[in-house]
């Protein structure tokens, strides 16, 4: 396909732009599956069956991070603002991945009845797994939210560690690996959905943390079986 540079530039901006707002849409629709009692990831099932709508993309989270996604949907919204034609659906979904990443750390304390004082674990740093990369990445809100609150914050992640460090608060503490950053926990907080932390079971979790609260922002563990060990489980868009 050979088109005009603005072209190539506008579909470049346009394609990752559309899918940070199926990110966006699922994670709002998520809130609100809360609130009914409905399941989000049958809502993303069957809304996916229509191929117009496709099923990528519409897995809810705490808010997309990367290299990609934030800033070109903040260039394409500039480059239209500057032009005289604003994108309000592009600085919506801005606004909307921004405040998911706050509301993840509100979330935390309110589980916690709040934080002060106590141990968090938090297993995962990067933006996706399978990666060391940092940028935008919801840790970078979510850790320093906790901090500030006057939380204990231990976090481990396989990769992201030494691009974490100077990018979160001096206080935040490093674990060599997924247990230790859990041993003694009051409440565990899963933000990378790594192999490693789908493969910890329900009683290796009990058995390692002090309290039984557990955050799962990736959707990974099985509710039935955290709760029938004992945890007050949170997850996303889930009754």
């Amino acid at each position: 396909m050979a088109t005009s540079l603005e072209t190539a530039e506008i579909t470049k901006y346009a394609a990752n732009s559309f899918l940070a707002m199926k990110v966006s849409f699922i994670n709002e629709v998520a809130d609100l599956c809360e609130k009914a009692g409905a399941d989000v990831h049958d809502v993303a099932r069957g809304i996916g069956l229509d191929g117009r709508i496709g099923r990528k993309f519409l897995h809810p989270g705490p808010g997309y991070g990367g290299s990609c996604f934030p800033k070109d949907t903040l260039a394409f919204a500039r480059t239209a603002q500057d032009l005289g034609t604003p994108l309000r659906l592009i600085e919506a979904t801005i606004a909307v991945n921004d405040a998911r990443k706050a509301d993840m750390a509100r979330r935390v304390v309110a589980a916690c009845g709040g934080v002060q004082g106590k141990r968090i674990a938090v297993l995962g740093l990067t933006f996706k797994p399978e990666t060391d990369d940092m940028r935008d990445a919801p840790a970078l809100v979510v850790l320093p939210a906790l901090a500030e609150a006057g939380a204990q914050v231990v976090a481990y992640d396989p990769e992201g560690m030494e691009q974490a460090r100077p990018m979160l608060p001096a206080g935040v503490t490093y674990a060599q690996n997924a247990m230790e950053a859990l041993s003694g926990a009051d409440a565990a907080v899963l933000l990378t959905e790594w192999n490693e932390f789908r493969a910890l079971s329900a009683e290796k979790l009990a058995a390692a943390m002090r309290g039984r609260v557990l955050l799962d922002f990736r959707n990974v563990y099985d509710p039935v079986a955290m709760r029938a060990a004992g945890f007050e489980y949170h997850s996303i868009g889930r009754p």
